[in-house]
């Protein structure tokens, strides 16, 4: 629901005042999106085949435990587990350029705002 809320207000015209789509903003949102989607998919499937299908995995004595938790732990390096620890650590970095690309933008022109007046003290 944010998703689509957020598409509504940057394609709306109401908000951008004689403004052009931001295309940038627009696919950064869908590719937040998409990661986020992709990631939750994965895991709640890596989830079902661990506690639905192998909820009785006999482990490996002294090295895995039995039941799920020793199956999640079996699985751990193959390909359907990397794909959700990829996607979640890219949407994590994504979301934090986002912040600082944000932070600084906004430290940049209160810096440029008060940049005539010496005495003054830029405060954020």
């Amino acid at each position: 629901m944010l998703f689509f809320k957020c598409m509504i207000a940057l394609l709306d015209p109401i908000n951008r005042r004689g403004e052009r789509v931001k295309w940038g903003l627009v696919s950064y949102t869908v590719v937040m999106f998409s990661l986020a989607t992709v990631y939750t998919t994965t895991n709640l499937h890596i989830l079902s085949i661990s506690y639905v299908d192998n909820r009785e995995f006999p482990g490996i004595e002294g090295e895995l435990d039995p039941g799920p938790i020793g199956y999640l732990q079996f699985i751990y390096f193959k390909t359907i587990t990397i794909v959700p620890n990829v996607t979640f650590v890219s949407s994590n970095w994504l979301a934090d350029g986002l912040l600082v690309s944000i932070c600084v933008t906004l430290w940049s022109l209160t810096h440029l705002t008060n940049a005539d007046s010496p005495s003054s003290i830029v405060v954020m």
